[in-house]
């Protein structure tokens, strides 16, 4: 069953560090199994998780600091905002940073997605940055208009990781030399663990809120961080078209 946000009431006690936020701008659309805390940090398990990807993108960044294609050097700043944005909304827990961990996670989402349209002819080079940024921001508001139709946002990532299979499919049928799928297919498999521990905790099939340690959700942030890194290295192999 999907956790009820009556059964956090420091959600609204007025004496907590973001109600005033919430009350502002909402409580978002679904609420993870983290008992809320009552200070500065609302769920620390779900939000320090998020360093994983800030340990990605500085990674990412020593690793192609030295790569002449802005499209390469584009991970690791793609991978500090997905975590620094999933930072800020676990440790608030609001509606507005709900949209600002989208915003953040769109930067992935649309890289990927376009780097696969951009394989296949759809998308031009000299024009993928304009289009991933417009890209970005339009995700973004769908996000707002999705959610105060009262459905369930999430699903937008999800459609997001189906089109990127389906045009990973197409551009490598059109490709006229031998892709190597190892990384990608590594990739897919810390996604889609990290995916079951995410889905476990939303609906409550694996919640303890007082496990502050290894909740469902900080799992699928610190798989889902090396599910980027990865991902990382199927691109490289399409360097040529990004120049």
């Amino acid at each position: 069953m999907a956790q009820s946000f009556a059964d956090y009431p420091n959600l609204t006690n007025p004496e907590c560090t973001w109600t005033p936020l919430r009350e502002w701008g909402g409580l978002p659309n679904v609420k993870w199994c983290e008992e809320t805390l009552c200070g500065v940090i609302a769920e620390p398990a779900n939000t320090w998780s998020n360093l994983a990807y800030l340990v990605i993108a500085a990674g990412l960044f020593f690793y192609t600091r030295k790569d002449q294609s802005r499209t390469l050097r584009f991970w690791a700043p793609a991978a500090f905002w997905v975590g620094t944005t999933s930072f800020a909304y676990h440790a608030t827990v609001a509606f507005v940073t709900q949209v600002l961990d989208f915003w953040g996670m769109y930067f992935f989402f649309g890289l990927v997605l376009l780097l696969n349209l951009l394989r296949l002819g759809v998308v031009k080079a000299d024009a993928f940055f304009k289009t991933l940024y417009v890209t970005i921001f339009a995700l973004t508001a769908l996000t707002v208009a999705v959610a105060k139709m009262h459905l369930p946002v999430q699903g937008i990532v999800g459609l997001l990781i189906v089109l990127t299979l389906l045009t990973e499919v197409l551009a490598t049928r059109a490709s006229k030399v031998k892709v190597d799928h190892r990384a990608l297919g590594a990739s897919l498999v810390f996604i889609a663990v990290a995916a079951a521990f995410s889905a476990s905790d939303a609906s409550g099939a694996r919640c303890d809120p007082k496990d502050h340690l290894f909740p469902g959700h900080a799992i699928w942030h610190v798989l889902g961080s090396v599910s980027l890194g990865l991902a990382h290295f199927h691109y490289r192999q399409f360097v040529a078209l990004f120049r």
